[in-house]
Formats: C-alpha cells, structure tokens, sequence
C-alpha cells in the first residue's frame, strides 16, 4: 500500500512539473496577443504614444526568440540600404532619438528572455576578457561626457556627441547570436544575403546615376555616399559598405583557406563583396584587405595554398581588367585610382593633406590632455570651409579620419588602450583558432584575422571606429573572436 501511495505520489508530482512545459509554447502568443490588444485599446482612447510601450515589449520578447535576430536587425538597421539620420527621429520629452537606436535598447532588452542555454553561454562569455575590455572601453566613452563638460561642453552637446558610440553595446547582442553553432551559422547566411543586396543597389546606383536615389540618405550624407569621380564615374559608398568590406574578407579567407566543398558559393560570395569594394573606389579598403591576407598567409600553416590562390586572383583580376578596358563598366577609372597608391607626392599633396591637417591640431590637444583627452562636445581646432551665396563660411569639424587620435582625444587614453587591445586580442583569438582547426573551419579564424587588420588599418585614414554602421560589423567580429577562445579553452 505504502508503495503504491508513494508511485501515485511520484505520477502526480510528474504530471505538476509537466504543466509549465505545456503552457510555455502558448505563453509567448498569449502575451503577444495581450500586448497587441493593450496597445490597441490605448490607441482607440486617444492614448496612441503610449500604445508603443506594449508593442516595444512585444518585439523584444520576439527578438528573444531567435538568439541571431536582435544582432542582424541592429547590423541592417545601421548597416545596409537606409542611413541612420534619413528616417524621422522619435521624440521621448525633449530628447530626439532614431529609430536604430531605440532597436539597440530593444535588443539589450531582448536579452533578458533568451533561452536558458544562451543566457548561461553569455554569462560565461561576459567574464571573459574580452567583455571587460568592451565594458571598460563604454566606460571611457562616457566618462569623456563628462570630461567634454569640463573643458566648457554643455552636457546636451557632449552627450550627443558621443551617443552614436553606444553602438559598441551591440557586442553583447553578438555574443548571443554566435555562442551556438547552428545560431552562428545563421548569423553568417543573414549577413551574407544582406551584402547581395546592398552590392545589387549599388550596382544599379552606379547605372542610373545620382538623379535616382536608391539609397535612404540623410540630406547631410548625400555627398559622400554617392560622389562623381572627375571622370565622371559615381562613387556610391551606401551605409553598408563596411559590411561589405567585412564579408570580403571572409570570403577571400573562405576560397583560400576553408575546405574545397561548396568552394563555389565562396567564390560568388567574394566576387558580389569585392564588387561593392570596387564600386566605392575606396583605395583604403584594397590595401586593408591585401594587409589582412598578409598577416592572416603568416598565421594560417596553408601558406603554399595562400600563394596560389593569390597569383591566381591577381591574373584573374589582371585579364579582367585589360578585358574590360574601356567598355561600359569605365574600368580604366578604378585602374588609375588603384594606382595613384605608387604616387605619394600626389596622394600627400590631395587626399592626405587633410588627414595630415587635422593630425597636427590633434596632437596639440592631446599634448595638452594625454590622460583624460578633450572629452566630447568641444571642438578640437580643425575647420570645414564652404561657399554660401558667394561667402566663405568655416566651421568646427566634427569628425577627424585618423581614427585611433580621435578616440585619444575623445574617450582619454583609457578608451584608446582599451580599443586597441580588442584589436590585438581578436587577430590572437583568430590565430589560435586558425593553426588549430587547419583542417575544419579554421578559415573562420582566418577571416577574423583579415577583417581585423583591413579595419585596423583603414582607420588611420578613414572613419569606421565611431559611426554605427562601421562600429556594428566590427563588433560582430569581435564577439565572434571572443566565441572562438572560449570554444578553444573547452577544448
């Protein structure tokens, strides 16, 4: 008898802890459902602003769901066909924020309701070194708000200033997305098709011309993102360029270093990414790209298969262009930009001028502040001049394209140390994992390397360590950098 209360007991207490498995596949429709008919019900009473509070709920909960959608839909909001300041800003009181900026505070959101297995994986990744360094280097970020403040900011300006580089904060939505496997993947497909459709618009771009706009840009952004060369050639330089710069870096690390299956699909991939890099006509970005596959051909141990792949792309690319000299595609336009790069004195004489004026002023500021740096918010010297109604107007420049000066100067030397030990632990990270899974998906590693260095380098004369759509993808390969020494320690 005792024995058959104690099994009715135990068959209860089974069919209790059962429960809760059952409702959970109708909890998350159940509360969508009720967020959706709360909001609905402030909207029929005239109460419409608040009606996004529940509907914000309810996407994050979403977004909780699919560990890779919170990071990919932060990257394409910031990182593909639509500028970050061209949609309307949404008032909360006096402050105006954009639309991909509440999406990142969603997405932090979000990561309260990830499932058990990725919220105990990015517990564990969020002790790491990496994590610090990001934790530490936000932290520089603001503590230059207050700094700006004291060196005659007003509070309003420096913050503003220095809004944009919370971006940096989509490193832990990428943890999530990339501590599994499967979820890694998936990671790696969205943002793959992503680059196919950017490359595709600035394709057509180029073809119509600048009159049709096929891009989303801001009215302050339109002069760079699509510029007529002096021969006519438009350079279009869409919001998810860097992106683009990104995968072709890992394409490249894929055809020459990953495993002869679906070699193909790697080839296409390389060729749509490189596309969109010759399409920018952005020199900075080739020479990244050949720096990164250098320092990756010194880390990988397939380094006769690096000089056979890299002779046959360099005839492959040669007997393009002598094939298309003077066709349609104006090839002879990206042939004398590339090799403007052999002439220094023209280069310091047009494009590095600049760069070198605004290096100069830099280093006297930082001379004066080399701990704490300016702060955000007060201008650092350098000025832009333009011509209003026949006028000659000079104001603050607000940006700087020596990128590691700028965040001296902005985020003290802290921030900086801090952001260049990322760097430097990433390249490790993808070494390491590069040497020891040779024969897997060692190529992985290899494209960190890559992607690493090209961005590295190109911020010395270029801007991709403070805008989103540069701050976003570089994130992503640091997370994935991070994810890599974990799985190796496990190993």
């Amino acid at each position: 008898m005792l024995g058959e209360i104690e099994w009715r007991g135990s068959g209860l207490r089974a069919r209790l802890d059962a429960v809760p498995r059952l409702l959970a596949p109708l909890a998350w429709p159940a509360g969508t459902a009720a967020a959706a008919a709360t909001a609905g019900l402030l909207v029929g009473t005239g109460r419409a602003r608040y009606a996004a509070l529940p509907l914000a709920g309810a996407v994050a909960v979403l977004l909780a769901r699919v560990p890779a959608a919170g990071y990919v839909a932060v990257l394409w909001s910031v990182g593909t066909a639509v500028d970050l300041l061209a949609l309307p800003q949404v008032g909360l009181s006096t402050l105006q924020f954009a639309p991909a900026e509440i999406l990142m505070w969603l997405v932090l959101a979000s990561m309260m309701f990830l499932r058990a297995d990725v919220r105990r994986a990015l517990i564990g990744l969020a002790s790491q070194r990496e994590s610090l360094l990001m934790a530490a280097f936000l932290a520089a970020v603001a503590g230059g708000v207050f700094v700006g403040v004291e060196n005659g900011a007003t509070l309003h300006d420096a913050a503003y200033d220095a809004r944009l580089m919370l971006f940096y904060a989509a490193f832990w939505p990428a943890l999530a997305a990339l501590a599994n496997p499967p979820d890694r993947a998936l990671v790696l497909r969205l943002v793959s098709a992503g680059v196919i459709v950017v490359v595709i618009l600035q394709a057509a771009q180029v073809i119509v011309g600048s009159s049709t706009r096929l891009f989303v840009i801001a009215a302050s952004d339109v002069a760079s993102t699509l510029t007529p060369d002096e021969t006519g050639f438009l350079r279009v330089r869409p919001p998810g360029l860097t992106t683009v710069y990104v995968v072709a870096a890992f394409a490249l690390a894929r055809v020459i270093w990953g495993p002869s299956a679906r070699r193909l699909g790697g080839w296409l991939m390389a060729g749509v990414a490189l596309t969109g890099v010759i399409l920018s006509l952005n020199r900075n970005m080739i020479v990244g790209l050949v720096l990164g596959l250098c320092v990756a051909a010194l880390a990988a141990p397939q380094r006769r298969r690096f000089v056979v792949m890299a002779a046959t792309l360099g005839l492959a690319l040669s007997a393009l262009i002598l094939a298309s000299q003077g066709s349609a595609l104006q090839s002879d336009v990206v042939v004398s930009r590339v090799a403007t790069l052999a002439n220094y004195s023209e280069l310091r004489s047009e494009t590095l001028a600049d760069r070198y004026y605004e290096n100069d002023i830099a280093l006297q500021r930082i001379r004066s502040h080399p701990i704490g740096g300016l702060g955000w918010g007060p201008p650092y010297g350098a000025t832009l001049e333009s011509s209003d109604a026949g006028f000659l107007v000079s104001q603050p420049r607000p940006f700087m394209h020596e990128q590691y000066l700028w965040i001296w100067m902005r985020a003290g030397l802290i921030g900086l140390v801090a952001l260049v030990a990322m760097l430097v632990f990433a390249i490790l990270n993808g070494t390491r994992w590069c040497r020891t899974r040779s024969e897997t998906d060692g190529w992985l590693g290899a494209g960190v390397i890559v992607s690493v260095v090209a961005l590295a380098a190109s911020s010395n004369v270029a801007i991709y360590l403070t805008p989103p759509d540069s701050t976003v993808p570089l994130v992503g390969v640091l997370a994935l950098a991070a994810v890599m020494r974990r799985d190796l320690a496990r190993r």
